[in-house]
């Protein structure tokens, strides 16, 4: 009994993260849930008690992978090992994608969401990527304050959070995996003013050629 239970939530769960990222949130019901999973409303409201409760899940798996990559995955020391790491970062929100597409509806619908998600950023997310900086910093790729470290890991998460929003917006809600590509580049060029002189020439290269290959 409690194996096909869990068995059922899981596949609400990932049913859900499918048809949301497919079709949007907002345009996904719980009944075209139950329907695409061939179970009954009641059957899901039995597991969950609206669509906000499956979303508080995703959130929670969605976090839960981030930070692991965030924690465990090996700080870059250059530039090409800046954009790999970017790579992963933007592969995770890829994956969760319907969570960027309208996330200020998204906090404003429940409170309960609005203090995971900013625990999330304030608590958890802002230190790891202060860590990255100083990573950076160490390896002699960039030049900055603590005040300076401070305030552009929050941009650069802020660039990154809303990201996937602003791209499907500029290619009128027909985007495809190249946004996370442009992500990378419009996140890390914020890294430019704090570049030391003698990397920049193999970051605008890089970063050229990405902006090239991946133009919105």
């Amino acid at each position: 009994m409690n194996a096909s239970k869990n068995s059922t939530y899981q596949r609400i769960i990932d049913a859900s993260l499918k048809l949301f990222n497919e079709n949007g949130e907002r345009a996904t019901s719980t009944n075209h849930i139950a329907a695409h999973l061939s179970i009954s409303p009641g059957n899901l409201y039995y597991h969950f008690a609206n669509k906000d409760e499956i979303i508080m899940q995703l959130f929670k798996r969605y976090s839960g992978a981030m930070l692991d990559y965030l924690s465990n995955t090996p700080l870059p020391e250059n530039v090409v090992g800046c954009v790999d790491y970017m790579n992963g970062v933007l592969a995770i929100m890829w994956d969760y994608r319907f969570l960027f597409s309208d996330v200020n509806t998204l906090l404003n619908r429940s409170a309960a969401f609005l203090g995971e998600h900013n625990e999330f950023t304030h608590v958890q997310i802002a230190p790891l990527l202060v860590k990255l900086l100083t990573k950076l910093q160490e390896s002699q790729l960039i030049q900055i304050d603590e005040i300076g470290k401070q305030d552009l890991a929050i941009n650069m998460w802020m660039i990154t959070k809303y990201w996937f929003d602003f791209d499907n917006s500029m290619n009128k809600g027909q985007f495809d995996e190249n946004s996370k590509s442009r992500g990378i580049y419009r996140t890390l060029s914020l890294l430019r003013p704090y570049l030391l002189q003698a990397h920049i020439g193999e970051f605008d290269a890089l970063l050229g050629k990405i902006e090239a290959d991946n133009r919105v």
